[in-house]
């Protein structure tokens, strides 16, 4: 399977998780944690949209297994300082309500086990 297909995949069901969970989180505790959830459920996409684009693009060309794996290690890298900084902002803005962002985006990142143990073949 093409790494655009993994990707599209694992952003399919962060989305799906991340909105049923934004939708619990606004029943339960209010439109603001919903809000929250939903930014949460946003940065999660975001990252991986990242890296699927960075990745994709720096190793279009390579040949080399080593090429590959360092396109690869640069655009997780970048993940990890991008993704480190939208949460800390995120988290400062809905102060009130970090709980139900923090969890959110941490439930959608089981997206990523779910697409593995399908058929990626």
């Amino acid at each position: 399977m093409s790494l655009r297909r993994v990707a599209s995949r694992v952003i399919r069901w962060q989305i799906g998780i991340g909105l049923s969970a934004t939708a619990l989180w606004a029943v339960a505790s209010g439109v603001e944690a919903g809000l929250a959830a939903l930014v949460g459920t946003g940065i999660s996409v975001f990252m991986t949209f990242y890296v699927a684009m960075r990745w994709g693009l720096k190793s279009a060309g390579a040949q080399e297994p080593r090429a590959i794996l360092g396109a690869f290690y640069g655009a997780v890298t970048m993940k990890l300082l991008l993704g480190t900084a939208l949460i800390f902002i995120a988290v400062y803005a809905f102060r009130e309500n970090a709980g139900a962002l923090v969890i959110t985006l941490s439930l959608t990142l089981a997206a990523y086990g779910l697409v593995l143990l399908g058929d990626i073949d």
